[in-house]
């Protein structure tokens, strides 16, 4: 038998033992098990026991005591005890202590409750767990609400909501990341992102799908974050950046007069606001004068509509801006200098020569983007208004071409006269390529049918939709823009202009030839040199369909406007002021030097820019208080170009220790200019002049397309291959090494004369020329100056008698000093051009009433590819306190360009962040539209009256227009 296991007989004598149950005892009990039951099977004969036995023993004490106390009777009655006081002593005896359970009842009551007790206890579902998880729930309501526990019981609806949220966030619903496998696999997610982002979506919208699919939030916790953001950037919106303090004084024009003398006298009024004109812009400062500049924390350097706008946004938002113009009129235009008659010296006095590019393209945009530098008490353009070029006789023609070759079957070089007029648009382009061109003939309506021009204007269109975006990245950060994606505007920028017109137009020399006039019309560049970003935009502004505009009172009546802004927020525009060179911080180049030469630190920091010094030594440099503030930095803004601040005006030692911005080395500079000032008797209509400008354009010549007699394929020719200065064919490789990484061993070389070559001299007929007539423009300039007058301004590029090359790094000009025989060189120049103007406008012999030569002047940078493929031209600088703005941030030779290229300078200064300018649309005109008072609109209070309103809206711009018109 093994050990622990009963035998049969051991069993069967079990088996037959009868099954007595004990007397207290549950009902499911059952004999030879153990019970569960301990109440009924243990407690309950021992609590009866102890409760039987308590009761019998009270019932003998009791007795007892009852004998004792009849006892005590018996002996009082025979003797009592007296004290000495006279009282009666009685044996104290106290009755016993009852139990418990006093009685019989009390005992059956008890077994009761023990029966109901065992009876709950051993119920075949267990329903006394329940009543203890009610009891412990109970409990914890108390441990959990305390004081609170009655309104939740009142309300049991609440008690319910608090028990879900118990049980979700045990379950992990408020944990944000969410749990268990992914709604979707991550590799399908990580393709799902690919695809929007080379969709173009939005990078917030990107950002969330991405912590939805990959990190794995909860949909609430994105709804949170959305909030959140949201809240944040509305916050960041309504924050004023960098120090600003907006101007909220109104600003009143610059033509309201301060006297009644002219009040309800329209005629003088307006003859007041004429004289106003004649005289240059700008306060002339003379030699021997002291300037306090200790107010001041901003200094812009340079002259023209958009050095004064920029310096006008800076002083609207709240800067003290000292505007330093080289020239003696700060709004850029020339006068004569050299009229010894009498009485043309009298005539000519005070008549301004418009030499910049005043054009306007985009006008309602272009307005827009000036109201805030504008707007005054009555009106949202500072009364300044603009006037459409060319009259309804021409169509508006606004330019005229002139391209070598162009139109001709090939042989003759005698240029046809292409005309752009706004009143056709691009249909009219489009039919005249037809008919003088050989180009396919548009269709009806907007279908473009089987034109070519159509088809590369629509193209044109697609590219330049994205400029905005590009120049936009000149106020970014270098890691900002990696970040995003290249757009096609970028692609195209750092692109030649001939492999698109080839690729366009094989089969048609003629087209390629005008669409490189049409592109690059400013700077005598072929399209093998030039790229593609400023052509398509060149093409969009002059092929939009609203023409070119000029403004009402010419240069002068809209740089006033400007300068009234900044003098009346506490600036000054001098004049007069040539700046010789930039101030640095001489103690931190010391420094610098020290550290270097022990060789601590190769890498120093770039000294900080803290003013400037004139000609005559004189040095503007800002205070210590403007230097320490550090929420408004104290600033020196060049509106000249990179060229004259970084090689013309930094000192030798700070480039050399410091270098120049990033890519700079690589660069070339357009060459200088000479303008010629002529005199014409008679007005516009008596001369038959409109206001369209004359482009001769040699580097847009045709090209000579041969046929390979061995392949019968045509062989393409070079377009500009007249031009009279022979060009160095692009470097793909350097474009490429620019764009991604500026070449780390391109540097500023000292200037060292170019090799010889041939002479560049002015050819008559052939070499690039620029005739405009800005008198003609203007239709209020016979009210000014009289009927009797037309100014005209011959645009030329200086050749080797007036410049010299210089083939370093970057490439440059340089402008001879007067030196014996000038006079001659620039007699014979004058002669020259002269001729050539005459040839072009024959009714001008016998009308030259005096004529002058001026410049030459230095212009900005080329635009070949290079230039808008290096990371280094920006509106900041390696230097601290040092800004570059105007057109070589955009498209040179521009009004839009240096007005855009001004607006990205000024946002620079404030310092707007990525988010400002690329989520929230937060720039300086969005922030300076909030805080300026709105005008009340007086009507017919204009600078210059004239009836005609050129726009039909003047309101301030809703989101940034940094598209390059």
């Amino acid at each position: 038998m093994r050990l622990g296991k009963l035998s049969k007989g051991e069993k069967l004598s079990a088996k037959l033992l009868p099954k007595v149950l004990p007397k207290y005892s549950s009902a499911g009990l059952v004999v030879g098990k153990v019970s569960s039951n301990l109440i009924a099977s243990i407690y309950t004969p021992q609590f009866i026991d102890i409760a039987n036995q308590s009761l019998e023993d009270y019932a003998e004490e009791y007795l007892a005591y009852q004998e004792a106390l009849a006892a005590a009777e018996e002996a009082r009655a025979k003797e009592v005890e007296v004290e000495a006081d006279g009282m009666i002593v009685v044996e104290d005896l106290s009755p016993p202590t009852p139990p418990l359970f006093h009685s019989q009842q009390s005992i059956d009551e008890f077994v009761e409750v023990l029966v109901e007790t065992s009876k709950h206890f051993s119920a075949p579902k267990n329903t006394w767990k329940v009543h203890a998880n009610a009891a412990k729930f109970e409990r914890q309501l108390d441990e959990k609400y305390g004081i609170f526990r009655p309104f939740i019981t009142e309300h049991p609806e609440i008690e319910t909501f608090v028990r879900s949220l118990q049980r979700k966030y045990h379950v992990g619903y408020f944990c944000p990341f969410r749990k268990g496998d992914p709604p979707i696999p991550r590799t399908t997610a990580v393709i799902i992102l690919f695809m929007m982002q080379r969709n173009g979506v939005r990078w917030d919208a990107l950002l969330l799908a991405a912590l939805f699919s990959l990190i794995g939030l909860q949909p609430w916790a994105l709804v949170a974050i959305i909030a959140l953001v949201h809240q944040l950037l509305n916050n960041r919106t309504k924050k004023l950046v960098g120090g600003m303090k907006p101007v909220k004084e109104p600003i009143h024009a610059y033509y309201h007069s301060r006297s009644d003398d002219t009040a309800g006298d329209t005629e003088k009024e307006n003859q007041r606001k004429m004289s106003l004109l004649l005289d240059p812009v700008g306060t002339k400062l003379s030699s021997d004068e002291d300037l306090d500049v200790s107010s001041y924390d901003t200094i812009v350097l340079g002259s023209g509509p958009a050095t004064l706008y920029t310096a006008s946004l800076l002083s609207r938002s709240g800067r003290k801006v000292l505007v330093l113009c080289p020239g003696n009129d700060a709004s850029g235009c020339l006068t004569f200098e050299q009229c010894k008659k009498p009485d043309l010296e009298s005539k000519y006095r005070s008549v301004p020569f418009d030499v910049d590019a005043s054009n306007v393209a985009r006008i309602n945009r272009q307005e827009q983007m000036m109201a805030c530098a504008l707007c005054t008490s009555t009106d949202y353009q500072g009364g300044i208004r603009f006037a459409q070029i060319g009259t309804d006789e021409d169509g508006h023609a606004f330019e005229i071409l002139a391209v070598p070759g162009m139109g001709t079957d090939g042989l003759s070089t005698e240029p046809i006269p292409f005309v752009l007029r706004a009143d056709t648009g691009t249909m009219g382009l489009m039919d005249d390529a037809a008919t003088c061109l050989g180009d396919g003939w548009p269709g009806t309506g907007d279908d473009i049918g089987n034109s070519l021009s159509g088809a590369y204007l629509q193209a044109c269109a697609g590219m330049n939709a994205s400029a905005g975006d590009f120049f936009l990245s000149k106020v970014l950060s270098d890691k900002v823009n990696d970040m995003r994606s290249r757009s096609t505007y970028q692609e195209s920028a750092i692109r030649y202009v001939s492999q698109f017109l080839d690729k366009c137009f094989p089969l048609n020399a003629h087209l390629r030839s005008l669409f490189a006039a049409i592109g690059m019309k400013e700077e005598n560049i072929n399209p093998s040199n030039t790229s593609m970003g400023p052509h398509v935009t060149n093409v969009c502004s002059s092929l939009s369909g609203e023409g070119m505009y000029y403004p009402i009172g010419g240069p002068r009546a809209l740089c006033n406007g400007f300068v009234s802004v900044i003098k009346q927020c506490g600036g000054k525009v001098l004049t007069g002021v040539p700046v010789h060179e930039l101030i640095f911080d001489e103690a931190k180049v010391a420094v610098s030097t020290e550290v270097k030469k022990e060789g601590e630190d190769p890498e120093t920091p770039a000294p900080r820019c803290i003013g400037v010094q004139l000609s005559n030594e004189k040095r503007f440099q800002f205070s210590d208080e403007k230097l320490n503030d550090r929420k408004t930095e104290a600033v020196v803004l060049s509106m000249e170009g990179f060229i004259q601040t970084f090689i013309r005006q930094m000192p030798d030692s700070i480039r050399t220790a410091h270098k120049v911005p990033r890519g700079l080395p690589a660069l070339r500079e357009q060459r200088p200019v000479i303008k010629i000032l002529f005199g014409l008797e008679g007005s516009a209509a008596d001369l038959d002049i409109t206001g369209a400008d004359f482009y001769r354009l040699p580097g847009a010549s045709l090209a000579f397309d041969e046929v390979d007699p061995t392949t019968g394929q045509p062989r393409l020719g070079e377009v500009g291959s007249m031009i009279s200065e022979p060009q160095e064919a692009g470097d793909k490789d350097q474009v490429v090494a620019l764009e991604k990484e500026d070449p780390t061993d391109i540097e500023t070389k000292p200037a060292t004369k170019s090799k010889k070559s041939k002479r560049t001299k002015f050819e008559t007929g052939v070499s690039w020329m620029k005739i405009s007539f800005p008198s003609a423009k203007d239709p209020t300039f016979p009210a000014r100056h009289g009927d009797n007058m037309t100014t005209c301004v011959v645009t030329i590029e200086a050749d080797d008698d007036f410049t010299m090359f210089f083939d370093t790094k970057p490439k440059i000009y340089s402008i001879f000093k007067d030196r014996a025989g000038d006079s001659g060189n620039r007699q014979r120049l004058l002669d020259r051009v002269q001729k050539d103007l005459l040839t072009v406008y024959p009714q001008l012999q016998g009308k030259i009433e005096h004529a002058e030569i001026r410049g030459p002047f230095y212009r900005g940078l080329s635009h070949n590819p290079e230039r808008y493929a290096a990371k280094g031209v920006r509106a900041d600088t390696p230097y601290p306190g040092l800004y570059v703005g105007g057109s070589d941030l955009t498209v040179g030779d521009s009004f839009s360009g240096s007005i855009v290229g001004g607006w990205l300078a000024a946002n620079a200064i404030i310092g707007y962040s990525p988010i400002d300018l690329l989520y929230l649309r937060k720039n300086i005109s969005s922030d300076l539209a909030e805080y300026i008072p709105p005008p009340l609109e007086v009507e017919d209070d204009l600078a210059v009256p004239y009836s005609p309103v050129t726009s039909d809206e003047s309101t301030f711009p809703q989101e940034d227009d940094t598209e390059q018109e």
